[in-house]
């Protein structure tokens, strides 16, 4: 006998006790003075989306190059060179969960509830804790290397890791709007 099983990667992420929790979040989220102010301004959802760009530009337009010089490519550039960019990528992490969190506020039940949204939270663990690994235990053997050659292994599966979660981020991202519950 045969079943038939046809399983839709999304659907991974439909968990009811997730879902439970989250109700008790969302009335909280919702009331709040930020949330209030984001949904009924002319203005702020429009600005808050620039800025959500903005900070997406200066993230991985620093950290996607840093990931690139890590894989291999530019070798001419020093890899400290490029870590000095890295402040402008937090900055645009920064902007990000900031107007991030006007968003969940405004309509948590667009997000919460959301797939892809959850998708994006994954991405985005995924993506922290590959900068921990790497700080804790990549970053110092870097120093002491040659520009000319390849980067160590475990620089370039960490390069490899952020490139794709932060990708897996921004796709996430641009499906949520397609994935409302």
């Amino acid at each position: 006998m045969l079943i038939a099983f046809e399983w839709n990667w999304f659907s991974l992420m439909h968990w009811d006790w997730l879902n439970d929790q989250l109700r008790a979040v969302l009335n909280t989220l919702y009331y709040t003075p930020l949330g209030e102010f984001t949904r009924n301004s002319r203005w702020a959802w429009p600005i808050l989306e620039s800025l959500h760009f903005i900070g997406l530009s200066l993230l991985i337009g620093t950290i996607g190059m840093f990931d690139l010089r890590l894989l291999g490519f530019a070798r001419a550039v020093p890899i400290g060179a490029m870590h000095r960019l890295i402040p402008l990528g937090i900055s645009g992490f920064l902007i990000n969960i900031s107007t991030g969190i006007c968003f969940i506020c405004a309509a948590p039940d667009q997000y919460l509830f959301n797939s892809a949204f959850r998708w994006k939270v994954v991405f985005l663990t995924i993506a922290g804790l590959n900068v921990l690994f790497f700080y804790t235990r990549v970053f110092r053997r870097l120093e002491s290397f040659s520009e000319n050659m390849p980067p160590p292994l475990a620089a370039r599966i960490v390069g490899g890791v952020s490139l794709g979660a932060w990708v897996g981020v921004m796709s996430a991202g641009r499906l949520i709007t397609f994935f409302r519950p």
